[in-house]
């Protein structure tokens, strides 16, 4: 009984101590939704501000809702690569649009590729179609 009762009190010790804290509030959220942004790696975008800022994103559409607002702030917009997760060049990214992959934020998914001949790989696993960023960046404002 009393070793059970050291095994709670060290469990609610290590629960609520300053480094469990500090460790959660290090985590990065999408400063449109607040979802961590560490749990979407294949589909975060981030926008660096002419200014120096940086922004991260769970997903396009939370980035396209921002850009939307903010395109004459924004110096670049970068976009997971879905294939590797390697931040690239948004506005150059091959955009899957309506394929079975969930969507993040929108019920249309929008995932972007490097490479157009991975898109097409997927997109013909998965259905939808490829599209580039302007085209994808209309239809998540549009909310088609």
């Amino acid at each position: 009984m009393i070793f059970r009762n050291i095994i709670i009190a060290c469990f609610f010790v290590l629960c609520i101590s300053p480094q469990g804290i500090a460790n959660e509030t290090k985590r990065e959220g999408c400063i449109i939704c607040g979802m961590w942004i560490d749990q979407y790696l294949m589909t975060r975008h981030v926008v660096v501000l002419k200014d120096g800022q940086v922004h991260s994103f769970c997903s396009f559409a939370c980035a396209a809702n921002y850009y939307d607002g903010h395109k004459d702030t924004i110096k670049e917009i970068k976009a997971a690569d879905f294939m590797t997760e390697k931040l690239i060049d948004a506005q150059k990214a091959y955009y899957l649009e309506g394929s079975s992959v969930p969507g993040v934020m929108s019920y249309t998914s929008r995932i972007a590729f490097e490479k157009k001949s991975d898109a097409e790989k997927i997109r013909k696993k998965k259905g939808g179609r490829v599209i580039d960023f302007i085209q994808a960046l209309r239809n998540q404002l549009e909310g088609k």
